[in-house]
């Protein structure tokens, strides 16, 4: 038996864009809402101090693929692995190391949502968070729509200067820091969270008529990004995976309750079952992660690594 290859993040950088990967989840719900791919549960733990260990996957049968990954994230750092085997016969097809290849997915996901549920002539976009996620967040946001200015904020001024000044370089477009969160997010057609915020700190009023939400971060139970006032006056919540937001997500859980029918998936979106529409409130995307867009990243990357064995479709 051939050695598994094996592809470290220099790899998974070299070889992806976010338009790969925002192309590759979009086939992935696709394929999901026609019954052709599904999520394995997500599993989780949590210890202090602010720590979790999770662990996915997903199985595309109409692709003949399984993928796994698990990761740790701590204060100090945090380590990813994704694994990727051939459904029928079983055998392993690759490894890679998953902090670039997650943050690509998570990204990804984000831009797709932005796609769908964003104006189109959405020009402007806030980013709350400026972690280890958040540059792939606007890369994300910049592939599907025609940005022209970045808003940047953290609670933190000096980490808000420095990333600042990141997306003054990776973008080349105007960027501001203003102090206060309602600046930051005043009037944006585009607002991405991806904090690890622990209780809700957006309000309802804060965003402007109309706008798109993403809300990336905050993926532990007892953490909150947003007032249930946003679900409420939102003309569409979407979600990447109902089972994944019943588990982990403290917004939608509290609001919701047991009655979740109206909460969409991208999959819908994608496939027309759901759109939005001329109402004047926010449309919400709370991303969880899930297993499928982590094996969609991997195929994306595969066809990249492995030509002669997944030729681009």
């Amino acid at each position: 038996m051939s050695a598994v290859p094996v592809y470290s993040e220099a790899d998974v950088r070299a070889a992806l864009t976010i338009h790969a990967v925002i192309d590759a989840v979009s086939d992935a719900v696709a394929r999901e809402a026609a019954d052709q791919a599904r999520n394995i549960p997500k599993t989780m733990t949590t210890w202090s101090p602010s720590s979790s260990a999770h662990a996915l996957g997903a199985i595309d049968s109409e692709q003949g693929l399984v993928a796994f990954k698990v990761w740790v994230n701590t204060p100090q750092g945090a380590m990813a692995q994704l694994s990727v085997f051939d459904a029928r016969t079983g055998q392993m097809l690759a490894s890679a190391e998953a902090g670039t290849l997650g943050s690509l997915r998570t990204g990804a996901i984000s831009g797709l949502a932005t796609q769908w549920l964003s104006a189109e002539d959405a020009d402007e976009l806030a980013i709350i968070g400026t972690g280890r996620q958040a540059l792939r967040q606007v890369e994300a946001v910049r592939a599907v729509r025609p940005l022209r200015r970045i808003r940047v904020w953290s609670p933190n001024a000096e980490h808000r200067g420095v990333f600042a000044d990141q997306v003054r370089e990776a973008t080349g477009l105007p960027v501001d820091d203003p102090q206060t969160l309602g600046e930051a997010v005043h009037g944006a057609p585009i607002v991405t969270l991806v904090t690890r915020a622990s209780e809700p700190f957006l309000r309802a009023q804060d965003l402007a008529p109309g706008a798109h939400l993403n809300a990336v971060g905050a993926i532990l139970p007892a953490n909150a990004e947003f007032d249930a006032q946003v679900l409420s006056d939102a003309q569409l919540v979407v979600v990447d995976n109902i089972d994944n937001a019943r588990l982990a997500s403290r917004e939608l859980r509290e609001f919701y309750g047991d009655d979740w029918s109206t909460v969409r998936t991208l999959g819908d979106v994608v496939t027309g079952k759901a759109a939005r529409t001329q109402q004047p409130g926010p449309t919400v995307f709370k991303g969880l992660g899930m297993g499928l867009a982590d094996l969609a990243a991997a195929t994306a990357l595969l066809r990249v690594m492995q030509p002669e064995r997944f030729p681009s479709s």
